[in-house]
């Protein structure tokens, strides 16, 4: 993810997102975490180069976290989910907003399949059926998109509980 003849904060910040990915990328709990570069020109702007690091949820939704550089500007701009819109020349300030962001992807994860047996048993589907459901995507080719055995048990005791406690 390294890039060379740019500027010196957005090789650091760019370094150090690998650094932080690096050991997760790949990894289902993770939702085979990943980042991408891009850049692009905008005709009032000028370059902007945007690092997108991206996951899964189960079932294969895809989300990421976006973070805008602006080299006229060499100022950085992403979404914080309490603040907003945070815009900061420092890669460390940027760095703080996004390690809360990857640490909470297993959690994520887990609040998605949650939400997705709420809706299963909710909407009247069976033990059998759910189980069935959650087995498929347990063993889904999409790799950021199936579950863990881990999560899958956890998905488990959570869909038994919910079931009690309708």
């Amino acid at each position: 993810m390294a890039l060379t003849g740019q500027s010196p904060e957005l090789e650091s910040l760019c370094r150090k997102i690998a650094e932080v990915i690096g050991p997760l990328g790949g990894r289902v709990e993770y939702g085979n975490l990943r980042s991408q570069v891009t850049d692009y020109d905008c005709t009032r702007r000028g370059t902007i180069t945007n690092i997108a690091i991206v996951y899964e949820t189960p079932g294969g939704s895809t989300d990421q976290i976006n973070i805008e550089f602006d080299h006229s500007s060499r100022t950085f701009a992403l979404i914080d989910e309490l603040e907003g819109e945070v815009t900061t020349e420092c890669v460390d300030t940027v760095l703080a907003r996004i390690h809360p962001r990857i640490a909470g992807i297993p959690r994520k994860r887990l609040e998605t399949l949650y939400d997705e047996i709420r809706r299963q048993i909710d909407d009247g589907t069976n033990t059998a059926g759910l189980f069935g459901h959650l087995n498929r995507i347990l063993q889904s080719e999409f790799k950021g998109g199936t579950i863990t055995h881990i999560e899958f048990k956890d998905a488990m005791t959570f869909a038994v509980h919910y079931m009690k406690d309708k």
